[in-house]
């Protein structure tokens, strides 16, 4: 997934046309076509479906168009981290999960300590950002899963990262005080990568939970806008949790899921040249109050 990719997506939205889309990026229609189909295939839905003459988003689409308009602003946000040291890139990296609002002031931090050129990195999931930093691709990384056995490796404990589940801030659990799996029964269960490890352990304890449908989404941003729109409740990390949706979401624990262990490593090689600005990076994470963090 790429800025013009996105750029793409979001000319189409405006002007309702492939053509149109076209002319405002001054690129060819099959430009057009091809980036959008990349992107569809990337995400794993269809964008966009024809209505007479014009083009409109999907339901997909549209809950998608708040996670790329993020995208694009965590895209901005890197290149803007940093004016003057632009060589060697800082390459952080990020489990699915953190929602925009966390990245961007955990990235407020680090800009606070030094002049660096960061590039933020999502990786589908704590193993592949583990491989990431074992293959030298990415310098810091922020997962779930400690790598072990690698005695070159740092890893380093940050934050209680408990499981919690978020609903329209009408739904009929809200004012209930303890939320049992028992609870759920019937409602619709919003997920993302559900194929994930953590997921499972989820699921083993929502055995309860009965004639519950599921819905499971790409990420996290598009998971809070659906549980904000009122389609499902959602079962996140609650640093996943966005700020700006503070008024339209509530936040329960479910007894049985609060007690799976999510903890926050952070994690780098040692002795690199670049150790220094991952130590200075960490200790400012530290001294940062995160626990008032939603």
């Amino acid at each position: 997934m790429d800025e013009n990719q996105l750029h793409t997506f979001f000319a189409i939205f405006e002007t309702k046309s492939f053509s149109k889309a076209a002319n405002m990026l001054n690129v060819t229609q099959p430009t057009i076509t091809s980036r959008i189909k990349s992107l569809e295939n990337i995400i794993g839905f269809k964008l966009f479906e024809r209505k007479g003459h014009d083009i409109f988003l999907t339901k997909e689409g549209n809950l998608f168009l708040n996670y790329a308009k993020n995208i694009l602003i965590y895209m901005e946000h890197s290149k803007a981290v940093s004016n003057l040291i632009k060589e060697p890139r800082y390459k952080i990296g990020f489990s699915p999960g953190y929602s925009g609002s966390f990245i961007t002031e955990m990235l407020e931090t680090i800009k606070t300590i030094d002049d660096i050129d960061v590039q933020v990195i999502e990786g589908f999931d704590s193993v592949s950002l583990n491989n990431g930093a074992l293959s030298g691709d990415i310098d810091l990384i922020f997962t779930r899963e400690v790598l072990s056995g690698h005695p070159d490796f740092e890893s380093e404990r940050l934050f209680d990262n408990r499981l919690v589940c978020v609903m329209p801030s009408n739904h009929r659990l809200c004012n209930k005080e303890n939320i049992h799996a028992i609870d759920l029964t019937g409602e619709t269960i919003i997920s993302y990568s559900r194929n994930s490890h953590l997921w499972h352990l989820i699921d083993e304890r929502l055995v309860d939970a009965k004639r519950v449908s599921r819905i499971d989404l790409p990420n996290n941003d598009m998971l809070l806008e659906a549980v904000a729109k009122g389609i499902g409740i959602g079962i996140i990390p609650k640093l996943g949790v966005n700020k700006e949706l503070k008024n339209k979401i509530s936040i329960k624990n479910i007894k049985e899921v609060s007690s799976i262990e999510n903890d926050v490593y952070v994690q780098y090689k040692k002795h690199s040249n670049k150790e220094h600005i991952t130590k200075r990076i960490i200790y400012s994470i530290i001294n940062h109050n995160y626990n008032n963090y939603f």
